[in-house]
């Protein structure tokens, strides 16, 4: 302060220099919090929105006009629980091995039919609950799976977390935006809860919107800073092929789970 200046103006730049100290202060402190902070209390209140599923299926092939044995074999994926019914999406490829040995064999005239004689939704208390197949949608690389209703006692203390939803027009991410996406370990690691960090890398748009995320698994729920769920893991298919890993908007899952339920109603 100079002696020539007024003893308003000292009082006004003492304020505004107050202001600045709170203002950054609490930037900071908010950047200290954001988005770690957020994001460990979404794992803490919503780690159950993903499970894992195991299915059984019967695989029949043939090829060169002759038809191999029917084999069984025995998969578990991860899903997203969507509903608080149970109703869970999960990447296609991850139960379904019909593009994979289609790949593997170089007999045009080849063919796979896969049935699944059992499916359950693994909880992280270790109860089985049974399921349902409810649609195979090969172009997306999605499947949905819903408990039984009628075996209902054989999980009657269950207790379903669907992913946390928010307003459609939420999931638009821009690249280079951070994320992280919910998982889950395998049963030697006793299924741990994990959250994976990573960075949008690309949005693609036509001729459908697809998110390019990093460090991410399929069937699993991607988050942006607000913990906004802006949707689930999958495979880009090319010519009913896995391709690459993307994330299908969660707008787009809903409005399929939708359709879902219509059709078996």
């Amino acid at each position: 302060m100079t002696p020539n200046e007024p003893p308003l103006q000292n009082f006004m730049k003492s304020i505004i220099s107050l202001l600045i100290v709170l203002v950054n202060g609490a930037c900071l402190q908010a950047w200290g919090k954001e988005p770690e902070e957020t994001w460990r209390n979404l794992l803490h209140e919503h780690a159950n929105c993903v499970t894992w599923v195991s299915v059984t299926v019967r695989i029949e092939l043939s090829a060169g006009g002759r038809s191999v044995p029917p084999q069984e074999q025995k998969l578990e994926a991860l899903g997203t629980i969507i509903a608080e019914d149970g109703l869970t999406v999960l990447s296609l490829n991850k139960v379904d091995p019909t593009a994979s040995i289609l790949s593997r064999l170089r007999s045009p005239g080849a063919s796979v039919n896969v049935n699944y004689t059992e499916v359950m939704l693994l909880m992280q208390d270790g109860t089985e609950v049974p399921a349902k197949l409810l649609l195979k949608d090969v172009d997306l690389d999605l499947a949905f799976v819903l408990p039984i209703k009628e075996r209902k006692e054989e999980y009657k203390e269950v207790i379903f977390s669907p992913v946390p939803t928010q307003a459609r027009d939420a999931d638009h991410p821009l690249i280079l935006d951070e994320v992280v996406s919910i998982g889950k370990l395998k049963q030697t690691l006793y299924r741990q809860s994990t959250l994976r960090r990573g960075w949008v890398n690309a949005v693609i748009t036509k001729p459908r919107q697809y998110f390019v995320i990093e460090n991410t698994a399929p069937g699993t729920p991607v988050f942006n800073k607000n913990a906004d769920w802006l949707g689930v893991v999958v495979y880009k298919m090319v010519g009913r092929r896995p391709s690459e890993i993307v994330t299908l908007p969660a707008s787009d899952i809903l409005e399929i789970a939708e359709q879902v339920r219509t059709r078996n109603q």
